[in-house]
């Protein structure tokens, strides 16, 4: 996430409890951090405070804005970690968001660079 004023950022929030964080700590590792943000509801009601874990440009793997989509699209295909696939992730948040009927086409533009087979990971370096 590259924070940019007047832009907003949907999704799900879960409810968690304290524990589960040492568990999501783990998971977030590789320089995420958590950062607390308001949330608002569409349903309504009042805002609450949240966690998300953001990797910034200071992120050792923070790729950014460089590159194509091509280059973006293809580190991500060969990427992986301890959570899973990159490609995976990927293609899950491009529904995710569908879903949520919101429309984000940098994700939808490297979600079809990845499906079309165009990218083939061992190539790239």
């Amino acid at each position: 996430m590259i924070p940019s004023a007047d832009v907003l950022c949907r999704g799900v929030a879960y409810l968690v409890r304290h524990e589960v964080f040492e568990h999501l700590d783990h998971r977030e590792k590789n320089g995420y951090q958590q950062k607390q943000v308001d949330l608002i509801f569409d349903h309504g009601g009042p805002a609450e405070v949240g966690v998300v874990y953001v990797a910034d440009e200071g992120n050792h793997a923070f790729l950014g804005q460089s590159g194509s989509t091509a280059e973006l699209a293809a580190h991500i295909a060969r990427s992986h970690g301890p959570s899973g696939s990159n490609s995976d992730y990927l293609l899950q948040l491009a529904s995710a968001l569908r879903e949520l009927g919101e429309d984000d086409p940098h994700v939808f533009e490297l979600e079809s660079a990845l499906l079309a087979g165009e990218i083939n990971p061992e190539s790239v370096t």
